[in-house]
Order: C-alpha cells, then sequence, then structure tokens
C-alpha cells in the first residue's frame, strides 16, 4: 500500500468509528422499560444498577411496568444489569448491554422486557414480538 492508500484507509476508519458514535453524544439517549410477566400474581422485586449508578429497588404488581432512561457511554462501555427475586427465586442479568442493545443488529432505543419466569425476553421490531430471550446470568 501506498502513504495515500493507508491515510484513506485510516480517515475512513477514524470517520466510520466516530458515525457510529454520534449518536452517544448528540442523539437520543436510550430507555429500558420492564414489565412483570411472571405470571400466578406473582410480585417481581428488582434491585438494576450500573458501575455508576444504583437505580434503587423497585417492586412490580403482576402485568406492570418500571423504566429508567440514560445516555450510552460515548466508548461504548454502557451495562446496566438488575437482580430479579420472586416467590423465592433469585436471577442476574444484563438489562442493558452496549455490545447486545447498542452495536448489534438488534439494537434498541426503547428496550422493552418482559420478565417471565424462565427468562427475560426483549421486544424485537423487526417481528413486533417478545422474542429475544437470553438465559438468565450465571
Amino acid at each position: 500500500m501506498t502513504k495515500w492508500e493507508v491515510y484513506v484507509v485510516v480517515i475512513f476508519l477514524f470517520v466510520h468509528l466516530a458515525a457510529s458514535r454520534v449518536e452517544s453524544i448528540f442523539g437520543e439517549g436510550r430507555t429500558v422499560k420492564i414489565t412483570n410477566k411472571l405470571g400466578g400474581g406473582l410480585k417481581l422485586t428488582l434491585h438494576c444498577k450500573s458501575k455508576d449508578d444504583d437505580l434503587g429497588v423497585q417492586t412490580l404488581a403482576p402485568d406492570s411496568s418500571w423504566s429508567f432512561k440514560f445516555k450510552p457511554a460515548f466508548f461504548g462501555t454502557t451495562l446496566f444489569f438488575c437482580n430479579f427475586n420472586w416467590g423465592g427465586e433469585s436471577h442476574w442479568f444484563d438489562i442493558y448491554d452496549d455490545d447486545r442493545d447498542r452495536v448489534s443488529d438488534n439494537q434498541c432505543y426503547l428496550c422493552s422486557w418482559n420478565i417471565n419466569r424462565s427468562y427475560p425476553c426483549r421486544f424485537d421490531e423487526s417481528t413486533n414480538r417478545f422474542d429475544l430471550c437470553y438465559d438468565w446470568n450465571k
């Protein structure tokens, strides 16, 4: 490669990276919405945090929801995780992960989650269903 070709590649990569992250600075933030879909009249108690923010303990009646808003970090490191408790069970899950929810093909601005007994499922705008389901954290 010539010196000019290297410059063009470096500039292209820089512009591509900057464009993919510009939404964090100037664009919309993100909203995470969590809905209790446990069934059986069970209340859902949840406690969500990031490295920097503790969102406190919330208790959701059946079929009720709670949400929070934030702006992802510029460098794509935003992670919010929640502990979910009901009927003697306790599970952890990464409710917002930049790699999954912002950078992937299934990115979301309104990240709506149904919390079921077996697993959490996120709304998929391409199918209009809550069919992006994941295992609980180990």
